[in-house]
C-alpha cells in the first residue's frame, strides 16, 4: 500500500479516537490525508504496521514509509492541519515530545474507561 499523503490510523471502535478523528477529518489539511480504520479487520494497513499494534497506539504513516507512533504522530498530524499547526511545532521542541509521550501512555490504560465514559456520556 503506497500513498502519497499521510496515512491515518485510529481505532474506530473507541469512541473517543473515532470523535477526534471526525473533527479532524472536516478540517483542510496542507496536505493529503487517508484515514484508515484499524478496527476494520478488512481495512488494508500499510506495508510493515500491525493491526494489533496500531489498535493499541495512535500511527501515522508518511509517503515514505516513515511512521510516528503516540505523542510524535499527533504532533506530525497537527502540523498539517489548520488551527494545530502551531502546536505541532511547539510540541516539538525538547522536551515537551517526551513529556507528551509520557502523559499519552499515561493516558493509554485508561482509554477503555475513558472511552466507556464517553459513550455514556454522548447518550445523554
Amino acid at each position: 500500500m503506497s500513498y502519497s499523503g499521510l496515512t491515518v490510523l485510529y481505532d474506530g471502535s473507541c469512541p473517543l479516537c473515532s470523535r477526534e478523528i471526525a473533527y479532524y477529518q472536516k478540517l483542510q489539511a496542507r496536505e493529503p490525508l487517508l484515514f484508515i480504520d484499524v478496527s476494520n479487520s478488512l481495512q488494508a494497513l500499510p506495508d510493515g504496521i500491525n493491526r494489533c499494534d496500531a489498535l493499541k497506539r495512535f500511527h501515522l504513516v508518511g509517503p515514505n514509509d516513515q511512521v510516528w507512533q503516540g505523542a510524535r504522530a499527533f504532533l506530525r498530524l497537527w502540523r498539517a492541519l489548520p488551527g494545530w499547526r502551531f502546536l505541532g511545532y511547539l510540541g516539538a521542541i525538547p522536551p515537551l515530545p517526551w513529556l507528551m509521550e509520557a502523559v499519552y501512555r499515561l493516558i493509554l490504560p485508561i482509554r477503555p474507561k475513558l472511552a466507556r465514559l464517553f459513550s455514556k456520556a454522548s447518550k445523554v
